[in-house]
């Protein structure tokens, strides 16, 4: 869900550059953040002399007026080497595609929620109507056990987890805590992409579980993180 922005000198550069950088910065994205094809919204701004300044020569990085503002408003969650990959990536690309100097390319990324996004019709579509806690329990043992279901939809996800003393984000690190110090690693991924919801980072969750190694014991840290791990590559 990136919105990108673009600022730059105007008559620096014309149509087709714009149109150059604009598929370079979409397909790092898609490459690094793995962000679908049709999630594509940009805006570039031109701006004359008086509304454009910088340091020439801060970090000892030296600049011109060829210099690039992009940013990229987005999801947090992304792990510091992806960015790292991400910045690299955008940089040599316009190097070499657009003989645009690496050291012109000035990137700023913006962490959001889901909660912080419509894409129009007045819906936040990127989370569940009514902030509901999406779960699976009916499905699974809905056929079997519907007071089990009744109590889990009802009173853990409808009421003990919407009580206002604690945040989603604390009762989703709350939860993955202790399920590792159970050993209930088969409720792992359901909490882990939950916790991603209520705005855990990917870092902080095996943060988290790196802790609990101490804690909890290795074994069932070391099994968690092998859950987290191949849950994070199924959903990049």
């Amino acid at each position: 869900m990136p919105f990108v922005r673009v600022s730059y000198l105007e008559n620096k550069y014309d149509e087709p550059q714009l149109s150059a950088i604009s598929q370079v910065i979409m397909h790092a994205l898609m490459e690094h953040f793995h962000v679908p094809e049709d999630d594509f919204f940009q805006v570039f701004h031109g701006h004359r002399a008086g509304e454009f300044y910088y340091s020439p020569h801060y970090l000892n990085i030296r600049r011109t007026d060829e210099l690039l503002y992009i940013q990229i408003t987005l999801k947090s969650g992304r792990s510091t080497l992806q960015k790292q990959h991400f910045y690299k990536r955008v940089a040599q690309r316009l190097a070499s595609e657009l003989a645009i100097r690496e050291e012109d390319v000035f990137i700023m990324l913006v962490g959001t929620e889901l909660a912080d996004w419509t894409f129009g019709s007045g819906i936040a579509q990127m989370i569940a109507p009514q902030d509901t806690i999406a779960s699976n329990v009916r499905q699974t043992f809905g056929d079997i056990a519907p007071a089990f279901v009744q109590y889990s939809e009802e009173v853990l996800f409808g009421e003990v987890w919407k009580r206002e003393q604690l945040s989603l984000r604390d009762r989703s690190l709350l939860t993955i805590s202790a399920l590792v110090a159970g050993g209930s690693t088969e409720q792992l991924p359901f909490h882990i992409r939950l916790g991603l919801q209520h705005g855990l980072t990917e870092e902080q969750i095996v943060e988290a579980l790196t802790h609990l190694a101490f804690y909890a014991g290795w074994p069932r840290a070391a099994a968690a993180i092998q859950v987290a791990k191949q849950l994070f590559q199924e959903m990049s």
